[in-house]
């Protein structure tokens, strides 16, 4: 009865280190799997972040174009009257010149 009692924990002990042998060897794997998991995911998020990153700055230019639209038109505006207004001095002056060439020299 004390062989079987002895043999009874020897198996025990032996089942024992089997099953902390295989929870290690599970949890390595465990853990090897969250960490591979882990950079899945921190790739997958990253690249998300990038993604609306882009999307937003995108947005921005756009959005940018889309104010300045006006602003530009405007400015071209601004640009043909000036030079509609400077030509318009240029002909005065050229008909103020001329008509005082013109009466001076009396070819009137």
């Amino acid at each position: 009865m004390a062989l079987e009692a002895i043999k009874s924990i020897q198996d025990a002990e032996k089942q024992a280190v089997d099953i902390i042998s295989k929870a290690t060897f599970e949890s390595k794997d465990i853990l090897k799997e969250s960490q591979t998991y882990a950079e899945v995911k921190y790739k997958k998020i990253l690249d998300e972040v990038r993604e609306e990153n882009k999307k937003m700055i995108e947005d921005a230019k756009e959005e940018g174009r889309r104010k300045s639209e006006p602003i530009l038109e405007a400015g071209k505006i601004d640009i043909e009257n000036i030079l509609n207004l400077e030509k318009e001095r240029f002909d005065r002056a050229v008909s103020i010149v001329v008509e005082r060439i013109v009466k001076n020299n009396g070819n009137s």
